[in-house]
């Protein structure tokens, strides 16, 4: 059992973790695109620097096949581990590490991923990183709120038919919603 004094993410289990070639070589779906990503990725000399300034880094990430945000993020990342030889990132299945994603839930309720877990070369946790940056969350929200306003007014009088139709549904059948 897991508790506050015995980090779940240890350095024995870090260790045992697939590398982002092992990973990228399970998965199931999306390889070609993650490997498409890989390819087209770019880190600019003076960010590698930066990188390579850093020390020791082990990076431990979890995700699943399926996440579109892990296709664009996880690239990002392995592009730059591939060429800093101080970085150690290691990919897993979320939900083989659910004890470890419960740990770093997202706004404290959703198991997001991809979920960047950055150690330091003793394997403790110095931060982390859930999703995507917040700055493009900002922007795929407001782009979402101005494609779900525009929807609604397109498609307002089958919107309304539907909910006039699903209301009747709903009482006669005494549905009722968890």
């Amino acid at each position: 059992m897991t508790t506050a004094q015995t980090p779940a993410l240890t350095k024995e289990r870090f260790l045992a973790a697939t590398t982002f070639d092992e990973y990228v070589e399970r998965m199931k779906v999306n390889k070609e695109k993650m490997l498409q990503h890989l390819e087209e990725v770019q880190i600019p000399a003076e960010d590698l620097e930066w990188w390579r300034s850093r020390g020791k880094l082990n990076v431990y990430v979890l995700t699943y096949d399926g996440c579109g945000d892990a296709l664009y993020n996880i690239p990002v990342f392995a592009k730059i581990a591939k060429q800093c030889p101080n970085i150690d990132l290691r990919v897993v299945q979320r939900d083989e590490n659910l004890d470890i994603m419960d740990q770093h839930l997202n706004q404290g309720i959703y198991r997001s991923v991809p979920c960047f877990i950055f150690l330091d070369e003793n394997y403790q946790e110095i931060a982390n990183l859930k999703e995507r940056a917040e700055s493009m969350t900002r922007v795929f929200e407001q782009e979402q709120l101005e494609v779900r306003r525009r929807l609604r007014e397109q498609y307002k009088e089958p919107w309304r038919a539907e909910m006039l139709r699903e209301f009747k549904d709903v009482v006669a059948s005494k549905k009722k919603y968890p």
